[in-house]
């Protein structure tokens, strides 16, 4: 008789075990550990989330993404859509996504979200608010109210001006919390050279303010344009950023315009090995096609259910609008800024003045008359 209790008894806890082993753990937890760089992408679909996909008329912006890895398999977004504030859809491939509701009810100023599991279950949202950044909870993950408003201020950053954008968070090996986060794009204007700047919090609910830049113009690693990063953590310690550079580079040129950086336009991403204050190691990511080296802004990354690691970020298309594509990552080769970076003329080439466009930019140079990928010569 203890045989047979015994025997079910193991049976039972057997299938206890295996039922715990095939539930998928939940990501876009701060403490999610990542596979480190030099990271290839692989495209999972050039345009997951777009303005019709949630009635906003074309040209306009759907951008500013967040994604969650449900328990139950489900892949969750959250995005900026606009005149509607920041909406949800729900996928379970990863490329075919079904809008389910609305984070705040409607508008309510809200942008640039990104949204971390928490250790009860809980949903914390991190947005741009008028004085940085809010914290926003929810229980459900669908239904958010404010937790504190401008839980993140952007007052200690001086050149943070017009505003903070919302915040890559990621947990330290000493159990703090540090968020990441540049200073927002005034629109209108632009482009201008942005800064990555971080805070620190033992509960991910009050910050306080790290001293100096992550990433751009006025550190002494880094200086390239950072906005808008996002932030993971690796198993040794190590905290990468991913940031987009636009270009902008501190001053004006002789015309009195934006001084650019032609070629430098793209996502990038460096490490961290001190706690995530120094960044070094920077590589640039080549996306695949339809995707070109100019997507990738506002960027975000978790894990899925099979660990994979999933990079979202936006592009725009005039026709179209703002739209996001998401793309795998896994283990590469490095490209580095050095590899990248536009080649000089050669010596005995004919020097001569050129300008080449993109948009609404304009530059003016003098050297052999070649445009970078995305430009064209004006002629």
């Amino acid at each position: 008789m203890l045989l047979i209790k015994r025997s079910k008894w193991l049976t039972l806890s057997l299938v206890i075990v295996l039922t715990s082993l095939s539930v998928p753990t939940a990501a876009a937890d701060p403490s999610d550990q990542f596979p480190s760089g030099p990271y290839n992408a692989t495209l999972i679909s050039d345009k997951i989330l777009y303005p019709s996909l949630f009635g906003v008329s074309a040209g306009l912006p759907v951008a500013d993404v967040s994604g969650v890895q449900l328990s139950n398999g489900t892949i969750r977004a959250y995005v900026f859509a606009q005149n509607q504030g920041i909406v949800i859809a729900e996928s379970t491939d990863g490329k075919i996504f079904t809008k389910v509701g609305n984070a705040f009810g409607g508008d309510k100023g809200q942008g640039m979200p990104r949204v971390v599991k928490l250790s009860d279950g809980k949903f914390r949202m991190y947005n741009m608010s008028s004085g940085g950044i809010s914290c926003s909870i929810s229980s459900d993950g669908l239904n958010f109210t404010v937790e504190k408003a401008d839980c993140i201020s952007s007052s200690p950053y001086a050149g943070a001006s017009n505003g903070l954008t919302g915040a890559g968070i990621v947990k330290l090996a000493n159990g703090t919390y540090r968020a990441y986060f540049s200073d927002m794009v005034k629109a209108g204007t632009g482009p201008d050279p942005h800064q990555v700047y971080s805070a620190t919090s033992t509960d991910g609910l009050t910050w306080s303010a790290d001293s100096g830049i992550r990433v751009g113009p006025g550190t002494t690693s880094i200086t390239r344009s950072a906005e808008h990063p996002a932030a993971v953590v690796h198993a040794d310690g190590s905290v990468t950023l991913f940031y987009f550079d636009n270009e902008a580079r501190p001053g004006k040129d002789s015309s009195g315009r934006q001084n650019m950086a032609m070629g430098q336009m793209g996502l990038w991403y460096s490490t961290s090995t001190d706690g995530g204050l120094t960044f070094s190691t920077e590589n640039k990511i080549n996306f695949p096609a339809p995707l070109s080296n100019s997507f990738g802004n506002d960027p975000d990354v978790f894990l899925d259910k099979d660990g994979s690691m999933i990079l979202w970020a936006g592009g725009f298309e005039n026709s179209l609008g703002g739209y996001i594509g998401a793309v795998k990552l896994t283990k590469g080769s490095a490209s580095s800024a050095a590899s990248t970076a536009p080649k000089p003329a050669p010596k005995n080439s004919k020097n001569v003045k050129f300008t080449c466009i993109k948009g609404k930019q304009k530059v003016t140079k003098t050297g052999v008359p070649v445009c970078p990928t995305g430009w064209k010569l004006l002629k």
